[in-house]
């Protein structure tokens, strides 16, 4: 079993990553904007419930909180490559930014879900498929 302290270390580096690239931007070119509104704002969501759920430390929270994070973290990697492919961040792809955000426990997390609801998550759900983003 995953525990609140695994999770939480992956959760610390993804709000420090996402800090990072709030600190390290300089300027933004007119042309990559929509790009990096679009990251941000999904990070914003994704990351949106994590001092609330630190601050609480109750691992049920934690799980719904890492399952909704990877799920997320997932489908903006989609978003990214499909709608916003040449999109940089003072040279760097902003795939490749996202792909420094852990994903760590995303397998274990999805698992959690399906017997925790009895629902099964279906990655076909996907128009196409990237392999690399499989976990």
């Amino acid at each position: 079993m995953i525990t609140y302290k695994q999770l939480k270390e992956d959760l610390l580096q993804a709000l420090d990553l996402h800090i990072d690239i709030l600190k390290e931007v300089d300027d933004i070119c007119p042309e990559q904007l929509p790009g990096f509104l679009f990251m941000m704002r999904s990070l914003g969501f994704m990351l949106d419930r994590a001092p609330r759920v630190l601050a609480q430390e109750d691992l049920e929270e934690m799980y719904y909180m890492m399952f909704q994070y990877y799920s997320l973290l997932h489908e903006l990697k989609y978003n990214l490559t499909l709608n916003f492919p040449y999109a940089t961040l003072q040279g760097a792809p902003l795939l490749d930014l996202v792909r420094q955000f852990p994903a760590t426990y995303e397998k274990e997390m999805k698992q959690w879900w399906e017997e925790k609801t009895g629902l099964v998550i279906e990655e076909t759900k996907q128009t196409i498929e990237i392999k690399e983003f499989d976990y």
